[in-house]
């Protein structure tokens, strides 16, 4: 199967939480099936601030082929688009889907090629696809509500290789990509995540790291982390330096950013603890390291993101000897402090493949598969940054072997969640369901 399979570890120490109350219950549409030509894979989601969903997915026919369906607010799912991307010389798409504010969406998706990106004009049909960067792979997307948008990627920097680059192309609202431009090089080097702000302000983190390679494996060590920036119009990088390390393992370090341009980077400490930094609203030097998550078990983090003003969500997937959970802390990018964390998956007590989203209201949906006897998915919403999180509601219809696949919120709280399942028919394929306040 190709579908993302829930993580088990076992582990023998309990994680203790704050839980907060729910504040309300919640209501979600039926599940609907996307995909109806094929298997359905992959899939991602956006909603624009009218509350209009867009989904897009790998569809197998004959060929992969990327398809799309769009849904009005309080409308059903349209027709599927069949031709967003030619088709896919490999089965390991992963696409990716943005959209502005006003229903501007882009796709960016990756086959053997290299990697592609199409847009679609509001109210408007896909326009033809574009093979971007040739050759390259795992791709790390990121367009803010008005259109800014930045692509990142490795090149080389693997355990055998003697060279390796951090590279981007980055694209202003209403304008064309750049060209290829390099953020940082060296022998052993690899691209972990970014974040844009509402300027276009871009922030890459990646780190560098030893190996020694043998005939049949490497032995990596000396992990150390670096955040690079680009202000909008600047056409430079400017690399943070040293951050964390060097350390044993990677930092795994998420980035966020507030409309003003402040940032936030939460990263695994070399305690086992994830710490967090910030940066001013142009750049320049990062704070102290302070303390985001200190767990007293394995986790997962499902990812980062800040609202307009700079409240922070970490949402994580916290596993014990034979529980699991979903959590959620809450971090202020202007002073770098932290809440303690809140059960997110109440009564859940097997949660895997946490996926959840924040708007620029603070507004967020939090998705998972619960696996504690019937397998369902499970979501919770909130409205706004400081708010508490709604009961758990399941929203899974059909489907067996079912996954969470993509979930979307925006600032009135409008939400859209995917999952797949196999069919009666033993289809693989994708249901969206919505949330509507």
């Amino acid at each position: 199967m190709k579908n993302r399979n829930e993580i088990t570890r076992w582990i023998c120490i309990a994680v203790t939480v704050a839980v907060a109350a729910p504040l309300f219950a919640q209501t979600w549409t039926s599940p609907v099936a996307l995909s109806t030509g094929g298997q359905g894979w992959e899939a991602a989601a956006a909603i624009d601030a009218d509350g209009n969903s867009l989904a897009v997915w790998d569809e197998r026919t004959t060929q992969d082929q990327l398809w799309s369906r769009a849904k009005a607010r309080g409308a059903n799912w349209g027709t599927a688009t069949t031709h967003v991307s030619p088709a896919l010389q490999t089965t390991s798409v992963f696409p990716a889907v943005r959209i502005t504010a006003a229903g501007f969406a882009t796709a960016v998706w990756t086959d053997q090629s290299g990697v592609w990106t199409a847009d679609r004009p509001a109210g408007s049909a896909w326009e033809s696809p574009q093979l971007i960067v040739a050759g390259a792979s795992n791709p790390i997307f990121v367009m803010n509500s008005r259109g800014d948008a930045a692509i990142a990627w490795t090149v080389g920097g693997g355990p055998r290789s003697t060279s390796g680059s951090a590279m981007a192309i980055l694209r202003p609202a209403g304008g064309a990509w750049s060209g290829q431009q390099v953020i940082a090089s060296n022998a052993h080097l690899s691209a972990d995540h970014a974040g844009i702000g509402a300027s276009g302000d871009v922030v890459v983190t990646w780190e560098t790291y030893s190996a020694v390679c043998q005939k049949y494996g490497c032995s990596l060590s000396s992990y150390v982390l670096h955040a690079s920036r680009q202000n909008a119009g600047t056409g430079a990088w400017v690399d943070s330096g040293s951050l964390q390390g060097p350390d044993r393992t990677a930092h795994d370090a998420r980035v966020a950013l507030d409309s003003a341009g402040g940032a936030i980077l939460v990263a695994q400490g070399s305690t086992g603890a994830y710490v967090s930094s910030t940066q001013g609203n142009s750049g320049g030097a990062w704070s102290g390291f302070k303390t985001a998550v200190n767990p007293q078990s394995s986790i997962i983090v499902s990812g980062l993101a800040s609202d307009d003003v700079g409240q922070v969500t970490l949402v994580y997937e916290s596993i014990g000897f034979s529980t699991s959970q979903a959590l959620a802390v809450n971090g202020s990018i202007s002073n770098n402090s932290w809440s303690s964390p809140v059960i997110l998956s109440s009564n859940d007590t097997s949660v895997g493949q946490v996926i959840f989203a924040v708007s620029g209201s603070g507004s967020a949906v939090a998705i998972w598969l619960s696996s504690g006897g019937t397998a369902a998915i499970h979501a919770v919403t909130r409205t706004t940054a400081t708010g508490l999180w709604s009961t758990p509601a399941r929203i899974s219809g059909p489907g067996t072997y079912i996954s969470p696949e993509a979930a979307a919120v925006e600032s009135a709280r409008n939400a859209v969640a995917i999952y797949s399942g196999y069919d009666g028919s033993s289809v693989h394929t994708e249901y969206g369901t919505s949330y509507q306040p």
